[in-house]
């Protein structure tokens, strides 16, 4: 058929054919929404073979929102596409253009971003399941997902032109605030630690079977770790941290003190 022969019949009856892009685009738009949902589902059944995790990595509501998006997100084109064959909006019509342009670059960051929320859930649940010590909600799976998905958010924004330059500033600024905090919470939780490792040559000077007092604690040792000393007593074996060894005074019992008081 000619193109003219089409462009004369658009012209001379548009409302039929902006009547049809809108039954085309809903007949898409739901074909489409199916396909996501589908493709999602699919999906989600795989990453949970390759993870063995008995639990769906994508929950039903993100996959019931980004279907929603999908099928709006076409009806929503086809609208503008008939809009502008109905020659609606007048001077708006260099809006209208912008505006379809728009709408598949939108779908393109909407698919980036919810590619960066699937690649974080499969990233934070391998690091759960390479580390029996690591809980699926813990603080550590959480960041990974929240930082591959801001990532995806970054790339997103930029796709469709958004300048990214204050957002990626802010996702910095949180980020060091986050690992400042995380350090000084280790730092805070490993400082015993520290401190006991630190006290070790207070320790390499005493040996098992050596009589000692450590404050209100006295008795014999049985046996030297590297972070503590186990000493009997008369209630029972009492794990004395090194760091004690140098923070109070150490008394060392001679043999012959122990056997005048016998």
């Amino acid at each position: 058929m000619d193109t003219s022969v089409v462009s004369e019949s658009i012209a001379a009856h548009p409302e039929i054919f902006a009547i049809a892009l809108l039954v085309l685009g809903f007949i898409v738009a739901r074909l489409a929404s199916f396909a996501v949902g589908h493709a999602l589902a699919s999906l989600d059944r795989r990453m949970a073979r390759v993870t063995t995790s008995d639990t769906s990595i994508l929950s039903p509501r993100l996959i019931t929102l980004t279907r929603a998006f999908v099928f709006w997100l076409v009806l929503i084109l086809a609208v503008a596409l008939a809009a502008r064959v109905l020659g609606v909006g007048g001077d708006t019509e260099s809006l209208n253009d912008q505006f379809i342009r728009f709408l598949p670059q939108a779908l393109v960051a909407f698919a980036i971003v919810v590619t960066a929320h699937l690649a974080g859930l499969l990233a934070a649940n391998i690091l759960v399941q390479l580390n029996d010590n690591i809980a699926a909600d813990s603080l550590g799976p959480r960041l990974l997902h929240g930082t591959v998905v801001a990532i995806g958010l970054v790339m997103g924004l930029q796709h469709v032109g958004v300048n990214i330059s204050f957002i990626t500033q802010l996702l910095l600024l949180l980020v060091a605030i986050a690992g400042g905090g995380l350090m000084l919470a280790f730092a805070l939780g490993a400082r015993r630690h520290v401190a006991n490792l630190l006290a070790r040559n207070e320790v390499n000077r005493l040996q098992i079977g050596e009589r000692i007092r450590v404050d209100n604690v006295e008795g014999a040792i049985v046996e030297i770790y590297l972070t503590a000393v186990d000493v009997a007593t008369e209630q029972g074996v009492v794990s004395i941290p090194a760091s004690r060894f140098a923070e109070s005074n150490v008394l060392r019992i001679r043999a012959e003190s122990t056997d005048d008081q016998d």
